[in-house]
């Protein structure tokens, strides 16, 4: 699923969209929960408890419904805070790019159904396609200044019930730590190690390799999955997280 910036940066341009939006009153809260989902990285949770979505389940689901339905205190904004409303519309936002991620490009390019059948050559080609989504918005410094002001002017004063404060903090740092990493392949063997380590690619060496022919597999990614799927997921990926902001503060 997208990386963390990749999310924020989509954030920021949802927001744009909304139009006088709360959001950007709470610009730092808005962005932190862009990234929220993946807080398990320190929580080490299953991924659905964060995310409201079964991987496992090939059948239509409703993450952003999942976790209303789950945490119903969370619903309405109007019932909210300013702070915690902003959180949670960036919260529902990453549910939605991730939902349409899955059943848009990595089911039918990369998953089991798909021409490639979901091995480790099809994951591997999978992260490379969104770190380069991903490093493509680092490209814009402005871009990543203004995220990472907003994140340290951000006040973790509120209490949204299932994530602790404290560990809010903890992952507030991680969120600003990820605005000041340059658009370079550099930390892409991190990132995708554990896919890199299950294709066969075990030393260092062998990932180093990896990483010089990333070229070559990009181009190849992109031609398997076409520039203009891309761009489509890029327009109804936002397209969802717009409508799920505005279902959210009442504007639908």
């Amino acid at each position: 699923m997208p990386p963390i910036f990749l999310h924020m940066a989509m954030a920021r341009d949802v927001a744009q969209r909304l139009g006088g939006s709360p959001v950007m009153a709470q610009p730092g809260a808005y962005f932190l929960g862009s990234t929220s989902p993946d807080i398990r990285v320190l929580t080490r949770w299953e991924r659905e408890r964060t995310h409201f979505f079964d991987l496992a389940v090939t059948a239509h689901q409703d993450s952003v419904a999942a976790m209303f339905a789950e945490h119903s205190h969370l619903a309405d904004a109007a019932n909210l805070d300013p702070a915690p409303a902003a959180w949670v519309a960036g919260y529902i936002g990453h549910l939605a790019l991730d939902e349409t991620w899955i059943t848009a490009v990595y089911r039918p390019h990369f998953g089991q159904l798909s021409a490639l059948g979901g091995g480790a050559q099809a994951n591997i080609m999978d992260r490379v396609l969104q770190y380069e989504l991903d490093r493509r918005r680092r490209e814009d410094p402005e871009l990543s200044t203004g995220i990472r002001s907003a994140l340290e002017s951000c006040s973790l004063a509120f209490d949204v019930g299932f994530l602790d404060s404290e560990t809010l903090k903890r992952w507030l740092d991680v969120a600003i730590d990820i605005t000041r990493h340059p658009p370079t392949w550099d930390r892409f063997k991190f990132q995708g190690g554990r896919h890199l380590r299950g294709s066969g690619l075990e030393s260092d060496d062998a990932i180093d390799r990896f990483v010089q022919e990333i070229p070559d597999v990009l181009e190849r990614t992109i031609r398997h999955v076409s520039t203009a799927h891309i761009d489509a997921y890029i327009e109804q990926a936002s397209e969802r997280a717009l409508e799920a902001a505005e279902r959210f503060f009442g504007r639908r």
